[in-house]
């Protein structure tokens, strides 16, 4: 047994959600300057400065919030993750290195970055707390964002969007909004979606249902065919998990999509643009399968253990002529650590979703929102690059709503192994021991 660290007053457990969308922002900052003032911002050495700058900013936040004392104490499993995290890469470096591979500087600073987002992001919410306010502010940030990038790409760019079933080639169009690209664009609103989902099932109002529609019409202007496809595996998920006992509300929902679908596929130009434009049977992975296929070359080349480093195998294949993501989150991962990071990366989304087993225990609804985006994370997590312990905005997105949330917010509800007594009245546990 170990002490836990103490627990947070209120304020504070109310609070975290609002830091962390700080910290999301921040990471955003240098995105916000390429797009909107100083094009090639990005291609200058001050955007991986202010990357990293933006890195340090969220470490040094976090640690004031945390707190910590010298009292406290850290679970020594945890620790051992951590370092193996850290060592793993040190390994995969050491390994690329003795194959004659020019490792990317980025790969040295990686392997402490790694480390301490590991601890910051992981190690520490596993002994802190986050209220149900405390995550609903959190979402209403989310949703906030997107719906004022939403606004600006539907006033920016009007004209385009007024003719979008008019258009014959899908990359003639980029609606990114004050984003880098309209992929990326169209990945924040998936996150906004589910965060909108939150708050609908919370407390519900007209500015949800206007959320919602706006978001799916730009994600319908993207034109991005995985997070569409995310999103409709999300909603399917959600609405058979949640309406499973609710036959008139399932009959109800059923009817509607089908009275939906077939009013647009009896509309031609509708149902034409649809086929042709956003689900392109024809383009197939779109060069995906490739870039897989060289990624299994690197790796039988080099190490299907270790790999060849994150950076390094991005900066190869770009010499190649092609992006620098592998477009798939398990094949880069391979590429980046091979077998034993990709393994340590599935052990510690396994601890992630055993939390979110505990929220589903204590709060069904958000418990059914997390296992729905869970798995609507992994159906996408097959066709785009996720990252989740870097130090960019999308690792930033991904290690926040994905891992840190669900640590945080299922400490708010008491464990039944006995890791701390709730005040029923509130619901909110006082974290006192833990099991090492």
């Amino acid at each position: 047994m170990m002490n836990s660290f103490q627990d947070k007053g209120s304020d504070k457990n109310e609070n975290i959600g609002s830091i962390l969308f700080v910290c999301i922002v921040l990471s955003f900052i240098p995105i916000m300057i390429t797009s909107q003032i100083y094009p090639d911002f990005k291609e200058s050495s001050l955007y991986a400065a202010s990357i990293g700058l933006a890195f340090f900013i969220q470490i040094v936040v976090l640690f004031f919030y945390y707190g910590v004392d010298k009292e406290s104490q850290i679970n020594k499993n945890l620790i051992v993750l951590g370092w193996l995290f850290l060592t793993a890469q040190v390994i995969t470096l050491s390994v690329s290195l003795l194959s004659m591979n020019r490792i990317g500087y980025f790969d040295y600073i990686n392997v402490v970055v790694r480390f301490v987002s590991f601890i910051f992001f992981v190690t520490l919410p596993y002994y802190f707390k986050m209220t149900k306010e405390g995550l609903e502010k959190f979402m209403k940030w989310i949703v906030l964002l997107g719906f004022v990038a939403c606004i600006y790409n539907m006033v920016y760019n009007y004209a385009g969007l007024r003719s979008i079933l008019n258009i014959n080639n899908p990359y003639a169009v980029n609606f990114k909004s004050f984003f880098l690209g309209r992929n990326s664009f169209a990945q924040y609103l998936f996150f906004a979606i589910i965060a909108n989902t939150f708050l609908f099932f919370s407390k519900r109002s007209f500015f949800n249902y206007l959320c919602y529609f706006l978001f799916l019409l730009n994600i319908f202007a993207t034109l991005s065919r995985a997070v569409t496809a995310a999103i409709s595996v999300f909603i399917f998920i959600f609405f058979l998990l949640y309406y499973r006992k609710r036959i008139l509300s399932s009959i109800i929902i059923l009817g509607t999509s089908g009275i939906l679908l077939l009013s647009v596929f009896s509309n031609a130009t509708l149902s034409g643009f649809i086929r042709d434009m956003l689900i392109r049977s024809d383009a197939g992975t779109t060069g995906r399968s490739v870039i897989w296929s060289i990624a299994v070359q690197m790796l039988q080349e080099n190490s299907w253990t270790f790999g060849l480093g994150y950076m390094t195998s991005s900066s190869l294949l770009e010499e190649m002529g092609y992006t620098s993501q592998f477009h798939n989150f398990f094949i880069e991962t391979l590429v980046g650590g091979g077998l034993f990071d990709l393994a340590l990366h599935i052990l510690i989304l396994l601890l992630v979703i055993i939390k979110v087993i505990h929220i589903y225990r204590n709060d069904q609804t958000f418990g059914i929102i997390f296992i729905s985006a869970y798995i609507a994370l992994l159906f996408y997590s097959f066709f785009e690059s996720v990252s989740y312990f870097s130090i960019g905005y999308v690792d930033s997105m991904f290690r926040t709503f994905f891992i840190t949330l669900p640590l945080l917010y299922s400490n708010f509800y008491p464990s039944a192994r006995g890791e701390g007594k709730a005040n029923q009245k509130d619901k909110e546990p006082r974290v006192s021991k833990r099991t090492a």
